[in-house]
């Protein structure tokens, strides 16, 4: 297993002490992680926990489900967060907790989360491959650059036209009571076509064991 490598997702609320509703946030957290916990079950290796004061973790058997956990957290969670991503071995025996493990995935997942503060990001990911990383890293944040210029509306149908992803753009305009070309303008002014393929690409980059394999390895 130590020739392995891991994904250590690290996530911090922001501003999280000066939340109005605070306590509701943090048990809006413990359901979110029980959910995601059960429904990417078979991609944990260690299963998402509060680890820190506000800050939880969870550990991936791979990068691969990285962006799409981060995006659903999100979807999920209405209070804003820093995200880092370290990807790389584990030097410990292997636990479901997170906290019994220790190793240069955990470190990275550190690091990757302080300069997402410092950078003001919502995500960075860091592994051996810099320069996947940098590619990486530049495709996230110009999709979420585009995602949060959309309004709360735009946002509400393109989640749902996510999360439903066998729903036709009528079913849309039922579900949210306006016409087709409603929904078809939203689909074009978001971009959200354009997005998806973006995000497909992201997908793709963190399956390539080339990102993981060896400090050595590059685009």
């Amino acid at each position: 297993m130590l020739n392995k490598s891991f994904c250590v997702m690290t996530i911090d609320l922001r501003r999280s002490k000066k939340l109005r509703n605070r306590a509701f946030v943090q048990k809006e957290v413990l359901a979110l992680l029980e959910d995601v916990n059960c429904k990417f079950k078979t991609d944990i290796q260690a299963e998402f926990m509060m680890v820190l004061g506000d800050e939880f973790q969870g550990v991936l058997i791979s990068p691969k489900k990285t962006y799409q956990i981060f995006k659903y957290i999100k979807s999920h969670l209405e209070a804003e967060f820093y995200c880092g991503v370290g990807i790389g071995r584990i030097n410990t025996a292997l636990s479901r907790k997170p906290s019994e493990m220790d190793g240069p995935a955990f470190h990275k997942s550190r690091e990757a989360l302080e300069e997402a503060k410092k950078e003001k990001v919502e995500m960075i990911i860091k592994s051996y491959n810099k320069g996947k990383d940098y590619l990486l890293n530049t495709i996230i944040h110009l999709i979420l650059h585009i995602r949060r210029k959309w309004t709360r509306r735009q946002t509400q149908i393109i989640n749902y036209l996510e999360t439903n992803v066998n729903a036709t753009q009528t079913q849309a305009a039922k579900h949210f009571n306006v016409s087709k070309q409603a929904i078809s303008k939203t689909v074009k002014t978001t971009a959200w076509k354009e997005i998806n393929e973006a995000e497909k690409i992201v997908d793709k980059l963190l399956s390539k064991p080339n990102l993981v394999n060896s400090p050595k390895s590059t685009i």
